[in-house]
């Protein structure tokens, strides 16, 4: 099931992530799960750095549009990190702030502290064994689709599309993002060809490619 490698770099193909949002989107009582996981999603945050965040500075940067994340708050002190709240992030961070209890954390737990890394991990395999997907699921895979998503949309060149994924992931080297070119979202890549000439055995190198042109369209 998706991608073939790791289960730690996984990331959601576009059948989980329905049945992820179908599941959750309709439950009253997975409000809050559901604004982080699309937070999470749709801005390839690291867990961390996400729930080190208070309903303070959520609020200006929703009237700014951009989510700064200091240095000293994130793995490895690299540098500071910028997040653009547009779209559905904008609309899940807002989702969030409006269900906060008050000042304090954006996500906080029954102590009133922030959320635990592990209570969100424990919360998104409990959603993703009500939807019927890979339990294995972990909020590392929501940062992975995230990048994946944005290879595959950039019309840019790939070391051009390293870099300006490097600066949204807060990557100090965007030679690092080089392995999210060529991570899927699809189940099994190898389904296209195989739809496209049902009855050869054998695909030729240009056949592949057409195949995969045809997909892509």
């Amino acid at each position: 099931m998706g991608v073939m490698m790791g289960s730690s770099n996984r990331c959601l193909t576009l059948r989980e992530e329905r049945a992820l949002r179908a599941t959750m989107g309709k439950r009253r009582d997975a409000a809050r799960d559901y604004a982080v996981f699309r937070a999470l999603l749709t801005t390839g945050m690291r867990v961390g750095e996400f729930l080190s965040l208070a309903t303070a500075e959520v609020a200006v940067a929703l009237e700014m549009g951009r989510l700064f994340v200091p240095a000293c708050r994130r793995k490895g002190e690299f540098g500071d990190l910028f997040v653009y709240l547009r779209g559905e992030a904008r609309e899940a961070f807002a989702d969030l702030l409006r269900l906060a209890p008050g000042e304090g954390p954006l996500v906080p737990g029954p102590s009133g502290k922030p959320l635990t890394i592990r209570a969100v991990q424990l919360r998104l395999k409990l959603w993703a064994k009500a939807a019927g997907v890979d339990d294995r699921l972990s909020p590392h895979w929501l940062r992975h689709t995230f990048a994946a998503e944005f290879c595959r949309v950039s019309v840019a060149s790939p070391t051009e599309t390293c870099v300006r994924l490097a600066r949204l992931l807060g990557h100090a080297d965007p030679r690092t993002c080089g392995h999210y070119l060529t991570m899927s979202r699809e189940n099994d890549p190898g389904l296209a060809v195989e739809q496209v000439w049902r009855c050869r055995k054998r695909i030729t190198k240009m056949q592949a490619r057409r195949a995969y042109e045809l997909r892509a369209g």
